[in-house]
């Protein structure tokens, strides 16, 4: 009898102790999807897209043109994208995604321009759909 009151003391102060702090705000169910939007002068070839939680990759893309959506389990504002224009390779690279919250499910744009065609460097812009 004894082992049994020190079994259900044990259970029952391990349930009230439990902390929400534990349990993630979001695990991802492939509810997200994301399209791409080609904002700049030129057609966009071989897009790869990585939002830490999935990896695409995207039709070519004539200039001004959306593609369709794709799918993610997770995604952030913003993900690794590679592309090429005229053969040459662009990258939109994160450093981290410390601070950020995960999207939740919906529809979004990841919108990319080009700053500069020499250098390689391009840009990316969020948008809610």
């Amino acid at each position: 009898m004894k082992s049994l009151f020190v079994l259900t003391s044990f259970l029952l102060l391990t349930l009230a102790c439990k902390s929400d702090k534990f349990i993630p705000a979001y695990t991802g169910s492939g509810d997200i999807e994301i399209r791409l939007w080609n904002n700049t002068s030129f057609i966009m070839t071989d897009i790869f897209v990585n939002t830490s939680g999935g990896e695409n990759t995207y039709e070519s893309l004539d200039n001004k043109e959306k593609s369709t959506y794709r799918r993610f389990e997770k995604a952030y504002r913003y993900a690794f994208i590679s592309f090429k224009i005229k053969d040459k390779p662009y990258a939109i690279q994160p450093v981290d995604y410390v601070g950020e919250q995960l999207l939740e499910k919906g529809k979004y744009t990841y919108k990319v321009t080009v700053t500069d065609l020499d250098a390689g460097t391009a840009n990316l812009e969020f948008i809610v759909d």
